[in-house]
């Protein structure tokens, strides 16, 4: 749980029976949810423990595992038996903790996100997770695991009611589960079926696969040969069988390519998989009860359902690629004041759409598209010839060091400098900027491509930087601060004359 207050108000201890509120318990289906998932988190402890403690003895592992099993279920009830949330008509108090008791209030004027997500057993269980986001940062502020669906459903409607101004009855929201009113479903803006989620697989190249498997190899080295992670003793063993040694040039080099493609393929694979699992059953829509937003559920084994303020939308982000672009296919992303519950720095409102079926969703968030006439300007080349210079000087200066001292084919190492520049080159021709009176145009990369539309009015700040190789030519990079934003990768524009800088900066504040 996370535990930190919302706000800095005392409550006394007794402020439940003060009021008359009535306090109550997560459904008692959470102690079993989140007991399996403990368990399932120290099934590499068993592991270890039975073979390198207890030397593989069934029984004394058996113990061991039970008596896991009885604390990981005794913690788990006596935290669910402290936890406990009241819904008032204008806010949620929430009490928990074993030793150190924390009483928070959390006013429904501050929440700003409220989503629902349910994992493959919770729905199958009828009862789903609610998180709270009170856009005070570090992302969600409030959890409830696992109510009844109803409730959860109702909780959020009330909350939707109270923002659009609708008196909410306290009644409702204390005393027995409230059945969401029904309503007559829209067309969504957008959704995905399985052949649509099937397309965006295979743009989504992923090796998550094989990391996985690496990730459960290297968990259970001690069942593995001692040189299993050693790349050298396998290429020893494979140069002495015989099996080997005995093809042709030729079928050698049809093996090495078949293992390429083999090596694609599950990628490709990868990416199919993890893509069904991440955006099944995707479907957006416009939700127009209390603050105006987009509703988007999406999950094969964790179905998430959140709802995304229109007017906390800072900037749309356009993403591609060379050969999904000539396919005419694009994700739309927007980046938000709003937490993303599966991790994602923005919210992805398209994952695979045509630009004719993303910009009806622009057109929502009064976010306005690349227009034809619209006049892109292109960053200096030195954003490409300068790194290369320094490359191929490195490049050089390693061959030429291995080539002398161990073996004369590290001469070669100089030519990996040509498909390393020509990308630099790429990614600069793609690396471009426009600005109207309105909105702020960045593109980016050229494998990877991604126009940002920011409008000027969401811009908080804007900075003006020199890197020791850039004073020389007079250039300078500018970086719009914008709230919400990733500080990993913040919109950049690279490598612009100083004073086409400052006049930039201008323009956006």
């Amino acid at each position: 749980m996370n535990d930190s207050p919302v706000t800095a108000e005392p409550m006394p201890p007794d402020a439940d029976d003060a009021d008359g509120a009535s306090f109550r318990h997560l459904h008692p289906l959470s102690i079993i949810l989140k007991s399996v998932s403990a368990i399932g988190q120290n099934l590499v402890a068993i592991a270890v423990l039975y073979f390198s403690v207890f030397d593989r003895n069934i029984v004394y592992t058996g113990l061991a595992a039970i008596a896991l099993l009885a604390v990981i279920i005794g913690i788990t009830a006596l935290i669910w038996s402290r936890f406990t949330y009241h819904i008032g008509p204008k806010e949620i108090r929430i009490k928990s903790g074993l030793i150190s008791r924390n009483n928070r209030s959390i006013p429904f004027d501050r929440i700003q996100d409220v989503s629902l997500e349910q994992k493959l057993v919770s729905r199958i269980l009828g009862l789903a997770t609610v998180k709270l986001e009170t856009g005070s940062g570090g992302g969600e502020d409030g959890k409830l695991d696992a109510l009844a669906l109803a409730d959860a459903q109702a909780f959020r409607d009330a909350l939707r009611d109270y923002k659009s101004g609708v008196a909410a009855q306290a009644s409702d929201l204390t005393g027995e589960p409230i059945e969401p009113q029904e309503s007559e479903e829209r067309p969504p803006i957008f959704a995905m079926d399985n052949r649509r989620i099937f397309i965006a697989g295979l743009f989504n190249f992923s090796f998550v696969l094989l990391a996985i498997l690496a990730a459960i190899a290297q968990n259970l080295d001690f069942l593995l040969p001692d040189e299993f992670f050693n790349p050298w003793y396998w290429a020893e063993q494979l140069s002495e069988q015989d099996v080997v040694n005995g093809l042709s040039f030729t079928a050698q080099v049809a093996g090495a390519v078949g293992a390429l493609f083999s090596l694609i393929a599950v990628g490709l694979i990868s990416g199919i998989v993890r893509t069904f699992i991440r955006e099944y059953g995707f479907r957006l829509d416009r939700v127009d009860t209390g603050q105006p937003g987009f509703r988007r559920r999406r999950g094969l084994f964790t179905l998430t359902d959140m709802v995304m303020p229109i007017h906390r939308v800072q900037a749309a982000i356009l993403r591609t690629g060379p050969v999904r672009q000539r396919f005419g296919w694009y994700h739309l992303k927007f980046q938000s004041l709003a937490s993303e519950v599966s991790g994602e720095s923005d919210h992805s409102a398209a994952p695979c759409a045509q630009m004719e079926e993303a910009e009806p969703i622009l057109a929502e968030t009064k976010i306005a598209n690349v227009t034809p006439d619209l006049e892109f300007q292109r960053v200096d080349a030195a954003l490409w010839w300068r790194d290369a210079v320094i490359l191929t000087i490195v490049l050089a200066a390693v061959s030429v060091g291995n080539g002398v001292f161990l073996h004369p084919g590290f001469y070669a190492l100089i030519l990996l400098a040509l498909p390393i520049i020509a990308v630099m080159v790429l990614n600069w021709r793609h690396h471009q900027y426009a600005i109207t009176t309105t909105q702020l145009f960045v593109r980016a990369g050229w494998w990877r491509r991604k126009l940002t539309i920011l409008p000027i009015r969401k811009v908080q700040t804007v900075d003006i930087s020199q890197s020791p190789l850039d004073h020389p030519l007079d250039l300078a990079t500018v970086t719009i601060g914008i709230a919400g934003g990733s500080a990993i990768a913040p919109l950049k524009i690279n490598d612009i004359p100083m004073e086409r800088a400052m006049a930039l900066r201008e323009q956006l504040i």
